[in-house]
């Protein structure tokens, strides 16, 4: 038992210590200076590929990047649990100018929830061969992001298309991956073009709401019991948010 005992502690430690490692390992890294023209359209053209960094907490892939007016975040998705929570939630990337890892400006896209009450009413038996068709008409459907402390911005939903520069696009790429794009000028997000100091930045994989429990259990005959724990498909991080900060300093060029 006590040969038990410390194994688990051990593992918890280790765990514990290879989080922090690769949720932290970034923080003295710089920005990638962003491609020229880059186009908000939910694709990594542009893009070198691999994306820089990878998180797996969130299990996302990403890449932070500026030019001299603009700061640009993109985000590859493969993990499909992740998939799903952004496609009903949302992902969430807050920006603080301070360098500090709480409050600061926040973004959270794509808000989908009006686009797939739009979308096509298509039966059952056709969904799962044409599930990517249909998710990339949802998020081209997307006409509003929301908004969190950005000087000079209400807080809340603004249209995608914005008199503020802020843009996002999200799209499903040949490989299956949710690519997820964000631009902000600096001066929208508090950056003063050409600091040196460090900026903080947040990426949160927002939780499924309560609503959307019973749709993701699987339909049960009729009799036929209740699945014990760890039996079924797992469902429990789908109703988590998962998220870290970083702090990275802009490119120079």
């Amino acid at each position: 038992m006590k040969m038990n005992k410390a194994l688990v502690t051990g593992t918890v430690l280790m765990t514990g210590i290879l989080y922090n490692l690769h949720t932290f390992a970034q923080d003295s890294d710089s920005n990638k200076w962003a491609p020229a023209e880059v186009k908000i359209d939910g694709q990594l053209t542009e893009w070198p590929k691999p994306l820089q960094f990878y998180n797996n907490v969130t299990k996302l892939f990403y890449t932070i990047a500026n030019d001299q007016e603009q700061l640009y975040v993109v985000v590859s998705v493969p993990d499909q649990q992740s998939q799903l929570k952004i496609m009903r939630s949302g992902i969430t990337i807050t920006v603080n100018a301070t360098g500090k890892k709480k409050g600061g400006a926040s973004v959270t896209f794509p808000l989908t929830a009006e686009a797939a009450a739009a979308a096509p009413d298509v039966p059952e038996a056709s969904r799962a061969l044409i599930a990517g068709e249909l998710k990339k008409q949802i998020l081209a459907g997307v006409r509003e992001i929301q908004v969190d402390g950005f000087e000079g911005i209400p807080a809340g939903n603004i249209p995608v298309q914005n008199q503020y520069g802020i843009r996002t696009a999200s799209s499903f790429d040949a490989a299956g991956n949710l690519i997820c794009e964000l631009v902000i000028p600096l001066k929208t997000a508090g950056i003063a073009p050409g600091t040196d100091k460090p900026i903080a930045y947040r990426f949160k994989v927002n939780a499924l709401k309560k609503d959307d429990k019973k749709e993701q259990r699987p339909p049960r005959a009729q009799g036929q019991p209740a699945p014990m724990p760890g039996e079924g498909p797992d469902t429990f991080a789908l109703f988590y948010s998962a998220d870290f900060w970083t702090r990275q300093t802009l490119a120079t060029h």
